[in-house]
Protein backbone atom coordinates (compact mmCIF):
# COMPACT_ATOMS: atom_id res chain seq x y z
CA UNK A 1 0.00 0.00 0.00
CA UNK A 2 1.34 3.43 -0.92
CA UNK A 3 2.14 5.71 1.98
CA UNK A 4 -0.08 8.75 2.30
CA UNK A 5 1.43 12.23 2.05
CA UNK A 6 0.11 14.76 4.55
CA UNK A 7 2.46 17.62 3.67
CA UNK A 8 0.73 20.99 3.80
CA UNK A 9 1.44 23.49 1.04
CA UNK A 10 2.02 26.33 3.48
CA UNK A 11 3.23 26.81 7.01
CA UNK A 12 0.48 28.22 9.18
CA UNK A 13 1.04 31.36 11.23
CA UNK A 14 -2.08 31.07 13.37
CA UNK A 15 -1.63 29.31 16.70
CA UNK A 16 -2.86 25.73 16.98
CA UNK A 17 -3.38 26.14 20.70
CA UNK A 18 -3.25 23.16 23.01
CA UNK A 19 -4.95 20.34 21.11
CA UNK A 20 -5.19 18.26 24.30
CA UNK A 21 -7.17 20.97 26.07
CA UNK A 22 -10.96 20.85 26.41
CA UNK A 23 -11.30 17.47 24.70
CA UNK A 24 -13.14 16.25 27.77
CA UNK A 25 -15.67 17.99 30.00
CA UNK A 26 -17.58 16.82 33.01
CA UNK A 27 -21.00 15.28 32.72
CA UNK A 28 -22.52 17.71 35.22
CA UNK A 29 -25.30 15.28 36.08
CA UNK A 30 -22.78 12.61 37.09
CA UNK A 31 -19.67 14.45 38.31
CA UNK A 32 -19.62 17.53 40.57
CA UNK A 33 -15.86 17.95 41.08
CA UNK A 34 -14.67 20.90 38.88
CA UNK A 35 -11.06 19.66 38.94
CA UNK A 36 -12.00 16.56 36.94
CA UNK A 37 -11.66 18.37 33.60
CA UNK A 38 -8.13 19.51 34.41
CA UNK A 39 -7.08 16.04 35.45
CA UNK A 40 -8.59 14.37 32.39
CA UNK A 41 -6.77 16.73 30.01
CA UNK A 42 -3.64 15.73 31.90
CA UNK A 43 -4.60 12.06 31.59
CA UNK A 44 -4.95 12.26 27.80
CA UNK A 45 -1.36 13.48 27.63
CA UNK A 46 -0.36 10.50 29.79
CA UNK A 47 -2.33 8.18 27.47
CA UNK A 48 -0.34 9.43 24.48
CA UNK A 49 2.94 8.79 26.29
CA UNK A 50 2.06 5.30 27.42
CA UNK A 51 0.66 4.50 23.98
CA UNK A 52 4.12 5.26 22.56
CA UNK A 53 5.78 2.99 25.14
CA UNK A 54 3.34 0.15 24.51
CA UNK A 55 3.16 0.82 20.76
CA UNK A 56 6.04 1.69 18.45
CA UNK A 57 8.71 2.21 21.13
CA UNK A 58 8.00 -1.19 22.69
CA UNK A 59 10.09 -2.70 19.89
CA UNK A 60 13.11 -0.99 21.43
CA UNK A 61 12.56 -1.38 25.16
CA UNK A 62 15.82 -3.30 25.59
CA UNK A 63 17.91 -0.93 23.46
CA UNK A 64 16.26 2.49 23.55
CA UNK A 65 17.08 4.76 20.58
CA UNK A 66 15.59 7.78 22.37
CA UNK A 67 16.10 9.85 25.51
CA UNK A 68 13.79 9.82 28.51
CA UNK A 69 12.95 13.47 27.89
CA UNK A 70 13.96 16.48 25.84
CA UNK A 71 14.04 19.61 27.99
CA UNK A 72 14.03 23.22 26.82
CA UNK A 73 14.50 26.26 29.04
CA UNK A 74 11.62 28.60 28.19
CA UNK A 75 14.11 31.48 27.96
CA UNK A 76 15.46 29.73 24.84
CA UNK A 77 12.04 30.06 23.21
CA UNK A 78 11.91 33.73 24.26
CA UNK A 79 15.30 34.38 22.67
CA UNK A 80 14.32 32.72 19.38
CA UNK A 81 10.94 34.47 19.41
CA UNK A 82 12.57 37.88 19.89
CA UNK A 83 14.95 37.29 16.98
CA UNK A 84 12.66 35.67 14.42
CA UNK A 85 9.05 36.57 15.17
CA UNK A 86 7.97 39.05 12.51
CA UNK A 87 10.70 37.79 10.17
CA UNK A 88 9.34 34.28 9.68
CA UNK A 89 6.44 31.95 10.39
CA UNK A 90 7.65 29.54 13.02
CA UNK A 91 10.13 26.84 13.84
CA UNK A 92 10.47 23.22 12.80
CA UNK A 93 11.95 20.50 14.98
CA UNK A 94 13.66 17.95 12.75
CA UNK A 95 14.00 14.41 14.00
CA UNK A 96 17.60 13.25 13.59
CA UNK A 97 19.78 10.39 14.75
CA UNK A 98 22.91 11.35 16.68
CA UNK A 99 25.85 9.51 18.18
CA UNK A 100 26.70 10.14 21.86
CA UNK A 101 29.74 12.26 20.98
CA UNK A 102 27.63 14.47 18.68
CA UNK A 103 24.93 14.87 21.31
CA UNK A 104 27.48 15.80 23.98
CA UNK A 105 29.09 18.33 21.62
CA UNK A 106 25.72 19.97 20.92
CA UNK A 107 24.46 20.01 24.50
CA UNK A 108 27.33 19.50 26.93
CA UNK A 109 25.28 16.65 28.41
CA UNK A 110 27.19 13.47 29.18
CA UNK A 111 24.33 11.80 31.06
CA UNK A 112 22.75 9.89 28.18
CA UNK A 113 19.57 7.96 29.01
CA UNK A 114 19.37 6.17 25.65
CA UNK A 115 20.62 2.61 25.34
CA UNK A 116 21.40 2.47 21.62
CA UNK A 117 24.62 3.52 19.88
CA UNK A 118 22.66 6.23 18.03
CA UNK A 119 19.47 7.84 19.24
CA UNK A 120 16.77 10.37 18.37
CA UNK A 121 17.29 14.07 18.90
CA UNK A 122 15.69 17.27 17.54
CA UNK A 123 17.28 20.18 15.69
CA UNK A 124 15.41 23.51 15.70
CA UNK A 125 15.24 25.50 12.44
CA UNK A 126 13.26 28.75 11.90
CA UNK A 127 10.98 29.02 8.83
CA UNK A 128 11.04 32.26 6.81
CA UNK A 129 8.07 34.18 5.34
CA UNK A 130 8.42 32.27 2.06
CA UNK A 131 7.92 28.89 3.74
CA UNK A 132 11.62 28.07 3.44
CA UNK A 133 13.67 26.74 6.35
CA UNK A 134 16.60 29.00 7.13
CA UNK A 135 20.11 27.57 7.06
CA UNK A 136 20.59 28.53 10.71
CA UNK A 137 19.96 25.53 12.94
CA UNK A 138 20.00 25.39 16.71
CA UNK A 139 20.58 22.86 19.45
CA UNK A 140 18.02 23.77 22.13
CA UNK A 141 17.13 20.47 23.85
CA UNK A 142 18.86 19.29 27.04
CA UNK A 143 21.42 22.08 27.03
CA UNK A 144 23.70 22.02 30.06
CA UNK A 145 24.65 25.66 29.57
CA UNK A 146 22.84 28.93 28.98
CA UNK A 147 21.65 29.16 25.38
CA UNK A 148 23.60 31.58 23.19
CA UNK A 149 21.89 32.32 19.89
CA UNK A 150 25.17 33.10 18.12
CA UNK A 151 26.99 30.03 19.43
CA UNK A 152 24.52 27.13 19.76
CA UNK A 153 24.36 26.83 15.98
CA UNK A 154 24.81 23.58 14.06
CA UNK A 155 26.28 23.80 10.57
CA UNK A 156 23.75 23.35 7.76
CA UNK A 157 25.80 20.61 6.11
CA UNK A 158 25.99 18.67 9.35
CA UNK A 159 22.25 18.99 9.91
CA UNK A 160 21.50 17.70 6.42
CA UNK A 161 23.78 14.72 7.09
CA UNK A 162 21.95 14.01 10.36
CA UNK A 163 18.57 14.16 8.60
CA UNK A 164 19.84 11.84 5.86
CA UNK A 165 21.15 9.43 8.47
CA UNK A 166 17.74 9.36 10.14
CA UNK A 167 15.80 8.86 6.90
CA UNK A 168 18.18 6.09 5.84
CA UNK A 169 17.93 4.29 9.17
CA UNK A 170 16.11 1.12 10.12
CA UNK A 171 14.08 2.97 12.76
CA UNK A 172 12.73 5.44 10.17
CA UNK A 173 11.63 2.64 7.86
CA UNK A 174 10.12 0.75 10.80
CA UNK A 175 8.19 3.89 11.76
CA UNK A 176 6.78 4.05 8.23
CA UNK A 177 5.77 0.39 8.33
CA UNK A 178 4.14 0.85 11.73
CA UNK A 179 2.25 3.99 10.62
CA UNK A 180 1.27 2.68 7.19
CA UNK A 181 -0.44 3.97 5.12
CA UNK A 182 0.61 7.29 6.72
CA UNK A 183 4.26 8.33 6.46
CA UNK A 184 6.59 8.46 9.45
CA UNK A 185 7.07 11.78 11.23
CA UNK A 186 9.96 13.78 9.75
CA UNK A 187 9.59 16.89 11.87
CA UNK A 188 7.19 18.89 14.02
CA UNK A 189 6.27 22.50 13.20
CA UNK A 190 5.36 25.19 15.75
CA UNK A 191 4.04 28.62 14.64
CA UNK A 192 5.58 31.54 16.53
CA UNK A 193 2.15 32.26 17.98
CA UNK A 194 2.29 28.93 19.84
CA UNK A 195 5.90 29.50 20.91
CA UNK A 196 4.66 32.77 22.38
CA UNK A 197 1.86 30.89 24.16
CA UNK A 198 4.48 28.68 25.81
CA UNK A 199 6.48 31.68 27.03
CA UNK A 200 3.51 33.37 28.72
CA UNK A 201 1.88 30.31 30.33
CA UNK A 202 1.54 30.66 34.11
CA UNK A 203 0.99 28.20 36.92
CA UNK A 204 -1.77 28.27 39.53
CA UNK A 205 0.28 30.78 41.54
CA UNK A 206 0.41 33.10 38.49
CA UNK A 207 4.13 32.50 38.03
CA UNK A 208 5.75 31.88 34.68
CA UNK A 209 7.03 28.37 34.10
CA UNK A 210 10.78 27.85 33.81
CA UNK A 211 11.11 24.85 31.51
CA UNK A 212 9.28 22.52 29.16
CA UNK A 213 9.88 18.79 29.25
CA UNK A 214 9.05 17.13 25.93
CA UNK A 215 8.35 13.40 25.92
CA UNK A 216 7.54 11.08 23.03
CA UNK A 217 3.88 10.25 22.57
CA UNK A 218 1.87 8.32 20.01
CA UNK A 219 -1.45 9.45 18.55
CA UNK A 220 -4.13 7.08 19.82
CA UNK A 221 -6.55 5.38 17.44
CA UNK A 222 -9.80 7.36 17.49
CA UNK A 223 -12.00 4.30 18.03
CA UNK A 224 -10.03 3.29 21.12
CA UNK A 225 -10.13 6.64 22.89
CA UNK A 226 -13.77 7.28 21.88
CA UNK A 227 -14.83 3.90 23.26
CA UNK A 228 -13.02 4.61 26.53
CA UNK A 229 -15.01 7.78 27.13
CA UNK A 230 -18.31 6.37 25.85
CA UNK A 231 -18.04 3.73 28.55
CA UNK A 232 -17.36 6.33 31.24
CA UNK A 233 -20.55 8.24 32.12
CA UNK A 234 -18.67 10.88 34.13
CA UNK A 235 -17.14 12.54 31.06
CA UNK A 236 -18.21 13.99 27.73
CA UNK A 237 -15.60 13.53 25.01
CA UNK A 238 -15.43 16.00 22.09
CA UNK A 239 -15.07 13.48 19.28
CA UNK A 240 -15.13 16.13 16.54
CA UNK A 241 -12.26 18.10 18.08
CA UNK A 242 -10.18 14.94 18.47
CA UNK A 243 -10.85 13.91 14.87
CA UNK A 244 -9.91 17.34 13.56
CA UNK A 245 -6.62 17.30 15.45
CA UNK A 246 -5.53 13.68 15.18
CA UNK A 247 -7.54 11.45 12.83
CA UNK A 248 -5.02 11.74 9.96
CA UNK A 249 -2.10 11.07 12.29
CA UNK A 250 -3.06 7.88 14.13
CA UNK A 251 -0.08 5.83 15.38
CA UNK A 252 2.43 8.55 14.48
CA UNK A 253 5.10 9.61 16.94
CA UNK A 254 4.78 13.12 18.33
CA UNK A 255 6.08 14.97 21.36
CA UNK A 256 3.95 16.03 24.30
CA UNK A 257 5.08 19.07 26.27
CA UNK A 258 4.91 19.32 30.03
CA UNK A 259 5.36 22.62 31.85
CA UNK A 260 7.89 22.55 34.67
CA UNK A 261 7.98 22.78 37.62
CA UNK A 262 5.00 20.44 37.58
CA UNK A 263 1.79 21.77 39.14
CA UNK A 264 -1.02 19.41 38.26
CA UNK A 265 -3.24 20.71 41.09
CA UNK A 266 -6.03 22.79 39.66
CA UNK A 267 -5.09 22.83 35.97
CA UNK A 268 -3.78 20.73 33.12
CA UNK A 269 -0.08 20.98 32.46
CA UNK A 270 0.46 18.93 29.27
CA UNK A 271 0.19 20.39 25.80
CA UNK A 272 0.40 19.47 22.14
CA UNK A 273 0.67 22.45 19.80
CA UNK A 274 2.80 20.96 17.04
CA UNK A 275 1.94 20.06 13.43
CA UNK A 276 3.28 16.65 12.42
CA UNK A 277 4.96 16.73 9.03
CA UNK A 278 4.73 15.40 6.41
Amino acid sequence: MELQELEKSEYATKANGNKLKNLVVRNLEKEKNPLIEAHVDHDIGIMFMYQALSGFLKNYENNKPYLENYNVDIDVFRTLLNKYNGHGKGIKLDLVLVYPEEYSRFTGDGNISAGAEEFLYFIATPIDENDQPLTTHYAIFNLQHEFEIDKDIIDDGEVQNLITRFKSSAIYHEMGNYNSPVKATDYIYYPWADINNITVERNIYNRLYKEVKFIFGEVIDFNIIAQYFRQNPYYKFDETAYKNAYLQHEKRLTIIGKYMPDDIIGKEDFFDMGDLRP
